[in-house]
């Protein structure tokens, strides 16, 4: 399967298919299938679950999707995609532990949610059988999703204030700082809720070490 750097793709039929681009029964068949993915399982779910949900018919799953796979692929990278849009609009006219207190702010925050945590357990359940799957999610996730982030870094490479080597490795690093033991914790035990201050008193914390550690 071919990786792009900003997107997952998808085959159908021998052609390669963006799978952003869906018709409104493609989308409410989408919402029923990551429903019933978090509910039941990828294994457990089946197309006659899905149907019964979000109507159509397997004809329609198949053109839009190719498949149960092309439906898990279609709804990971949607997931990915909204989560990596938290990384795209960082606020360069703040100083630059507040943009990033920011932006790591908001990033955590979307993985706490009961959506990315249950699919980070929905991946990792599947990724042991199907080894692509993990690769791909790597590739538009951590590769390609922190690129606004090292390049913000980048900037504060340029203008003196940071001294990093590899910007995009270290945005990375300070994400997974920023996500901390808080994201463990959720993963581990999921009626567990995180509040906002928590997020906000790890990050600072995370956001601070990092600036210092890496300071011009």
């Amino acid at each position: 399967m071919k990786k792009s750097a900003s997107l997952i793709e998808r085959k159908k039929g021998g052609k390669t298919n963006n799978a952003s681009v869906l018709s409104a029964r493609g989308q409410l068949i989408l919402d029923a299938a990551q429903q019933l993915f978090f509910k039941h399982g990828f294994d457990e779910t089946s197309l006659a679950m899905i149907i019964n949900e979000a109507g159509g018919s397997r004809r329609s799953i198949y053109n839009e999707f190719g498949n149960k796979k092309g439906l898990l692929l279609a709804v990971i990278q949607q997931q990915v995609s909204i989560q990596a849009q938290t990384l795209t609009s960082i606020q360069e006219n703040l100083a630059p532990q507040d943009a990033l207190n920011d932006v790591c702010f908001r990033f955590v925050k979307g993985m706490m949610s009961i959506t990315i945590r249950a699919l980070f357990r929905l991946i990792v359940q599947q990724a042991i059988k199907w080894p692509e799957l993990g690769q791909i999610i790597y590739q538009n996730g951590p590769v390609a999703g922190t690129l606004p982030l090292a390049n913000y870094l980048q900037k504060l490479v340029d203008s003196g204030v940071l001294n990093l080597d590899d910007c995009h490795y270290y945005a990375q690093m300070l994400l997974e700082m920023a996500k901390g033991p808080l994201h463990t914790k959720v993963l581990l035990l999921p009626e567990e809720i995180i509040t906002d201050e928590e997020i906000k008193q790890q990050v600072n914390i995370a956001v601070g070490i990092f600036l210092k550690a890496h300071q011009a």
